[in-house]
């Protein structure tokens, strides 16, 4: 019974006409509803609220991917959904009028955005590398999104404004063809892009050359692609040429990148062994891969000189340069140390007179070392003067290897010229530095005076370095005949022994420190 009925059986009235009770009855009905729709507000929505605040702190902490997607569902649709009802359901604003439309709106908007959320969640966050997700460029995503974004707006425009998307369909592809035919460059630009980005022959990172220009990319856009060269300017180069022109990219199909350097020996040296030794040198320049291992190959017969390359990767672009530099400089080394002849075309008949020492006076600055320093200051003049003449003078260059631990030794070295690091392992089995080298000391001596002719630490030069390097055989003799020499090499050898001692101590000290558990550094 309606509230009408009631108050008319109470006051003795007539009942009232039949068309007023039937308006009375969805009054009743309406009211419930709005009693429900209220409860809904004031339990339901704090209740949502806080279940979706508890599901989210705990996908947080296992760091699932879904955890932003509930985030805009709490912090976005509830409050729009909220509005809604209070506005029509509640407060009983027509569903046509502005405000109920205006918060449909943002209850629909809000709905898009969380389910795109949860969509990028579930497809692309924490994808394997090796996965479609991973491989799928964030153009082609945003896009998609893009697409996503107008198809919701169409429905919202639709369902909600009852907009008719007829003549707006119409009015936009009139005004897309104006727009193409006015921006068909820009567009170009982005189509070639999405190409591009479709089919990834380019990637961050990579070096690729477009006609003279060689650079790393850095970014990949809508619009073109950014270039850093080697000179450190950035280059960019629309989407639409990429598209057009071919182009070269390094680091495909191996993320290592090649480099080629050419030079010529003259026609004396044995190929064979120039070969080997430019093997070995390219192999003693820090950053040169090893698998695959450095190619030396005869490239051609020149008018003057036979030509080789040496073929090598490393791991990028820049380094190859700065190798392929410190492999250049080196061989000037290598060239003078095993008299090898890189010879120059001649184009006139000018004669040359090198301007390098005399034999003689060469001789006379090997025996003034000799006569300065502490071991063999004590021999006789004239063997010193058989040494300074007799013996071979080497060169090589800055971070070279002299000696390497574990390999044959020739004799006793004596620095002519330069500094060199003495590096031996300690008791954990590290390499350390023993001490710097100068001119006048010598190193070898342990193999010299024990008659062992395999290294027992590794020699590398810290700046260009020159050696003069004492024949293991002509040492002994002169071992033999002035044992003062033996005497003093020994006492060289005992203080190395003592400095290696000592960093054994402090590699065991450590060890022991070190706590339990950790591995050592």
């Amino acid at each position: 019974m309606s509230l009408h009925l009631l108050l008319a059986a109470t006051r003795g009235d007539a009942p009232p006409p039949a068309h007023d009770a039937a308006v009375a009855i969805p009054v009743a009905v309406s009211s419930a509803d709005q009693i429900g729709w209220v409860s809904t507000l004031v339990f339901g929505f704090p209740v949502a609220m806080l279940l979706l605040g508890e599901a989210i702190r705990w996908m947080q902490r296992r760091r699932l991917p879904y955890a932003p997607a509930l985030g805009n569902l709490r912090n976005l649709l509830l409050p729009s959904l909220a509005l809604l009802v209070l506005l029509w359901k509640v407060i009983g604003l027509p569903r046509t009028g502005t405000p109920v439309r205006l918060a449909e709106t943002l209850a629909w908007i809000s709905f898009i955005y969380a389910a795109l959320t949860l969509l990028k969640g579930v497809l692309f966050e924490d994808a394997p590398p090796d996965s479609w997700q991973a491989k799928v460029p964030r153009l082609v995503s945003n896009l998609v999104n893009s697409v996503l974004v107008l198809v919701g707006c169409s429905i919202v425009l639709s369902t909600v404004w009852g907009a008719d998307l007829g003549g707006f369909l119409t009015a936009l592809g009139v005004g897309s063809l104006v727009l193409g035919l006015a921006l068909q460059d820009s567009l170009g630009n982005i189509f070639s892009g999405v190409a591009l980005l479709a089919e990834q022959p380019i990637s961050l990172g990579d070096w690729i050359e477009i006609g003279d220009n060689q650079g790393r990319v850095v970014e990949v856009n809508w619009r073109a692609v950014h270039l850093l060269t080697p000179a450190d300017v950035l280059l960019i180069v629309p989407n639409s040429e990429l598209g057009k022109t071919s182009f070269k990219n390094f680091s495909r199909p191996t993320p290592s990148f090649l480099v080629a350097v050419t030079v010529g020996f003259s026609y004396d040296d044995p190929p064979n062994r120039v070969r080997q030794l430019l093997q070995q040198t390219i192999l003693e320049v820090e950053g040169v891969a090893t698998n695959p291992p450095p190619e030396v190959n005869v490239l051609t017969y020149g008018d003057f000189a036979i030509t080789y390359e040496v073929e090598f990767r490393c791991s990028d672009r820049d380094q190859g340069e700065a190798i392929r530099k410190d492999f250049l400089a080196r061989l000037w080394y290598m060239a003078r140390r095993h008299c090898l002849t890189i010879p120059y075309p001649i184009q006139s008949e000018v004669p040359y007179s090198p301007a390098v020492p005399s034999k003689r006076q060469a001789v006379e600055e090997r025996l003034q070392v000799l006569r300065d320093s502490s071991c063999f200051a004590v021999l006789p003049p004239l063997l010193l003067q058989e040494i300074a003449a007799a013996c071979e003078e080497r060169d090589y260059a800055a971070g070279e290897v002299v000696v390497d631990r574990g390999r044959p030794l020739y004799g006793l070295y004596l620095i002519l010229e330069g500094e060199a690091e003495l590096l031996v392992l300690d008791a954990r089995g590290r390499s350390r530095i023993l001490g710097v080298l100068t001119k006048g000391e010598v190193f070898g001596e342990r193999a010299s005076l024990l008659h062992e002719r395999i290294s027992d630490s590794t020699v590398r030069a810290t700046e260009d370095l020159r050696v003069l390097v004492i024949e293991a055989e002509r040492l002994q003799r002169a071992l033999e005949r002035h044992p003062r020499l033996a005497q003093d090499l020994g006492q060289v050898m005992e203080i190395r022994h003592r400095a290696m001692e000592g960093l054994d101590r402090d590699a065991r000290v450590a060890a022991e420190s070190q706590p339990q558990g950790l591995a050592p550094g």
